[in-house]
Formats: structure tokens, C-alpha cells, sequence
């Protein structure tokens, strides 16, 4: 819990300084694929945007658009060859589609678990430069 707190003096000084800023904007809760992300966001984020931070399964999955892709096929080509800017995806697994994971470490996880990728047991945390 100390450090807990430790972080978030640092992070509020960066938020009070304008270090970090915060936007809104309903993109971020629609269902739709990330690549249809709107011109005037795209653009703010490419300009702006140093890091984006994606989590959560239901965010991970629009941008893979939901759609079934090779689980060895490397994060950087299919979310990194459109995302506006840097973007970190943290995931639990909990849908049956990913992508950018090593074959070793799916034979692996399919060996220990024949749930492996629906049960919430295995996680990603995955970085692409974007373009």
C-alpha cells in the first residue's frame, strides 16, 4: 500500500502539472473497431499522444476489430500498422482471439489449460510503436 500511495502523489503532480493529460472522448466507449477511430481523434492522438494505454479484454478485442487473427501474428503488424500513436494493450484473456504471442508460450499455455484463452488464467501485455 505504500507504494500504492507513493504513485499516486507522482501521478497526481503529473495530471496537476500537465505532464499527463487526460481527453474524453465517446469513441472510447463505443463498440466499433479501433481503426474506425474518427480523423479529428486520429490526428490529436498522432500529435499529442506519447503513449496510449488500451486494457481490459472487451478494448483488446476492438482492436484486433474482433476478429480472429494467427495468435503468432505479430501485434506490431496488426495493431501497430494503424494505431495513431505508441499503444500498451493489457489483457486478461478471455476471448477466444489474439494475436502477437509467442508459439512457445501458446503450446505451453495449451498444454497447462485447454481454457487457456477464455478462462481469465492467462494475460498479455503487448506494445506496438504505431504509425
Amino acid at each position: 500500500l505504500p507504494n500504492a500511495h507513493k504513485a499516486g502523489l507522482v501521478w497526481h503532480k503529473f495530471l496537476s502539472t500537465g505532464q499527463w493529460k487526460c481527453s474524453e472522448n465517446s469513441f472510447w466507449v463505443q463498440g466499433a473497431a479501433m481503426w474506425e477511430i474518427s480523423a479529428h481523434l486520429r490526428a490529436d492522438m498522432s500529435s499529442r499522444c506519447e503513449l496510449a494505454f488500451v486494457k481490459g479484454d472487451a478494448n483488446y478485442r476492438r482492436l484486433l476489430g474482433d476478429r480472429r487473427w494467427h495468435y503468432t501474428a505479430p501485434f506490431e503488424e496488426v495493431v501497430g500498422a494503424y494505431f495513431p500513436c505508441p499503444v500498451c494493450a493489457l489483457r486478461t484473456l478471455k476471448a477466444e482471439l489474439g494475436c502477437g504471442m509467442d508459439a512457445n508460450q501458446v503450446e505451453r499455455a495449451s498444454k497447462m489449460d485447454e481454457n487457456w484463452m477464455v478462462n481469465g488464467r492467462f494475460g498479455v501485455v503487448q506494445f506496438g510503436y504505431g504509425f
